[in-house]
């Protein structure tokens, strides 16, 4: 089930961004787990508007590769990094152009994980990749509002284990794998914008009507459960891996 980031790109980093949060967790996750090193050659796959490749600019040589021009066009004023319009599956590289290779987020919306790594291990040394654990993801009343989200969800995003299994199938060894978590405290004004603005791609996938109903629930739910804030608590999973 594929969701058209095209769409969403104008509005995309609203959404989703906080840049202190996406350096001090994401990009430090990136980092140790990838054992990503100042100065080497860096291919963001998947890499939307570009918001972290924009954090690894200023001390490596970084590509931000999407299948989506709008996405990569409303990243546009970010920083010094290459753009390339492009494929996972069939990267426009050549053998060993980069150092390392990073998956954020987007693994559940590859057409084939397998194939995805597999180009991943033919232009790169390494490679890390941030994904959801749906094993262990715990959704609180967003579930409550959206009751199809996480079974949707458990239907996209490949197991940790078949990602551990698929990096070594296609060529990387000494597979790492740390969970970390993740906290965000927002008001609930600012929560109920996120979901408006749809957040969660998943969001573009929920039978009909379930959007709305959920939305409303929200509306009326949140400000009565949360009157001091909404904190987003959660955990990630990074994997990292060297050929």
């Amino acid at each position: 089930m594929a969701v058209d980031y095209s769409r969403h790109a104008a509005e995309y980093d609203r959404t989703r961004a906080d840049e202190a949060l996406d350096r001090d967790y994401w990009l430090r996750g990136l980092i140790d787990l990838g054992d990503l090193k100042s100065g080497e050659r860096i291919l963001d796959i998947g890499a939307g508007t570009g918001r972290f490749a924009k954090l690894l600019a200023g001390t490596n040589r970084v590509v931000a590769l999407d299948s989506s021009r709008e996405m990569l066009e409303a990243g546009g004023g970010k920083g010094p990094f290459e753009r390339v319009c492009g494929n996972a599956l069939r990267l426009p590289f050549r053998d060993g152009t980069f150092d390392a290779t990073m998956f954020v987020m987007v693994v559940h919306q590859l057409p084939s994980l397998a194939v995805a790594l597999r180009e991943a291990a033919r232009v790169s040394a390494k490679t890390v990749i941030a994904t959801t654990d749906m094993a262990t993801r715990d959704l609180g009343i967003m579930e409550e509002a959206f009751p199809s989200l996480l079974q949707i969800d458990r239907s996209r995003f490949p197991t940790i284990e078949g990602i551990e299994k698929s990096l070594l199938a296609e060529g990387f060894e000494k597979v790492r794998v740390e969970q970390r978590p993740y906290r965000r405290l927002l008001t609930t004004e600012q929560q109920l914008d996120r979901v408006r603005r749809k957040y969660l791609s998943t969001f573009d996938l929920l039978p009909p009507g379930e959007y709305d109903r959920g939305v409303r629930f929200l509306e009326k739910e949140l400000p009565k459960r949360f009157p001091d804030g909404f904190e987003v608590t959660a955990s990630f999973t990074f994997v990292g891996a060297t050929k």
